[in-house]
């Protein structure tokens, strides 16, 4: 899928953008400092996720004395077809979803639809921050080959909230019982999807880090959430008392984690700035390459200033290796010559952005 039509209306700063972006290939924005090149990623992804990666407060969104917004595309599939995807967001209300036509209810729907990828400043978290970004990276991947995981994933949740709740009110431990063979369930499946998919990844990683990074002895381990070494239903059994003093369950795979290492010491403490940026982009784009390989989907990249933290070698590394997924590609930087010698030899479409208004250079 590729977006052939992109139309947003009082986004942030922008008050109204329509373009026509490359479909394989470089889209170049560039501008300053608040211009509205960040606000107009921004805006794809909330196409694709239903919601922003920089505010969950809907009134920062909108732009100021609106009361709503709206974002709509017209989207290309692999077959060549066209149809409409649409999304608005009032000040007072739910989002409004439609795909070709009809009203959908669910956000999952269009990441279903539009496999985004999102590299900014702040995905150095995949690395250094805590175990939800590396959570929420594994389980992107695996929403997207496996059919079932989002269903075992919700279950999983629903379980999780059942127990909990039940925990805070000190139920007896035969109504825990319950609750743990559900969650128990539902955490064997949810744990193997996660390690097939890393076991599918890692072979993709190794092949796309070295075209990026020169680095050796990389190592990535799923940690489950709990002993595995354990059945799940028995330590929850036996962590009855703990758990209903803190009012919460202490193990499981919503406290799973991956743990990177190079040559047995953590990647984020061997690696420098700009190699953890470069080493994030090699698992993003492995991912991208699974999804590819798995489903015949090619994501859609998001990069806000590539430039940043990245020598000229960097830059043109990584933006030939973008160029090989043949997919669609949107990048940012403050100036135009700061990417133009790297874009030179690949398929490219230069913008320019300035007080929300977006401007084709040819």
């Amino acid at each position: 899928m590729t977006l052939a039509h992109f139309d947003v209306v009082d986004f942030r700063n922008i008050l109204s953008i329509e373009f026509d972006p490359l479909s394989v290939g470089f889209n170049f924005i560039y501008g300053l400092n608040g211009s509205g090149k960040t606000s107009l990623l921004e805006s794809i992804y909330y196409l694709s996720r239903g919601r922003s990666f920089r505010s969950s407060a809907i009134s920062r969104i909108i732009r100021r004395e609106t009361n709503k917004f709206r974002v709509v595309a017209q989207i290309r599939t692999n077959e060549g077809q066209l149809y409409p995807v649409g999304i608005e967001r009032q000040l007072q209300g739910d989002l409004k979803i439609r795909i070709a036509g009809k009203d959908v209810h669910s956000a999952a729907e269009l990441a279903h639809l539009i496999p985004v990828q999102l590299i900014n400043s702040h995905c150095y978290n995949l690395l250094d921050a805590g175990p939800s970004f590396r959570r929420k990276f594994l389980d992107w991947g695996v929403f997207y080959l496996n059919n079932a995981f989002l269903r075992v994933w919700r279950d999983y949740g629903l379980a999780l909230k059942q127990r909990n709740a039940a925990l805070r009110k000190f139920r007896p431990q035969k109504e825990l019982d319950s609750w743990s063979k559900e969650l128990a369930n539902h955490a064997a499946r949810l744990n193997e999807f996660r390690q097939d998919y890393i076991q599918l990844l890692l072979p993709l990683l190794n092949d796309t880090l070295p075209q990026l990074l020169n680095v050796s002895g990389l190592e990535m381990t799923y940690l489950p959430g709990w002993d595995d070494a354990q059945d799940y239903y028995e330590l929850l059994s036996a962590s009855y008392g703990k758990d209903s003093q803190l009012g919460h369950t202490q193990f499981g795979p919503h406290r799973a984690d991956l743990k990177i290492t190079i040559n047995n010491i953590s990647a984020k403490d061997i690696l420098s700035r700009g190699q953890q940026k470069l080493f994030v982009c090699a698992m993003m784009l492995a991912q991208g390459a699974l999804l590819q390989k798995g489903v015949n989907k090619k994501p859609i990249y998001l990069i806000d200033d590539l430039p940043a933290e990245l020598d000229k070698v960097s830059r043109s590394n990584l933006i030939a290796l973008l160029s090989k997924q043949e997919t669609q590609i949107f990048v940012t930087a403050v100036e135009k010559s700061a990417l133009s010698d790297s874009l030179s030899t690949v398929p490219v479409k230069m913008f320019h952005v300035e007080h929300g208004n977006l401007t084709e250079v040819t």
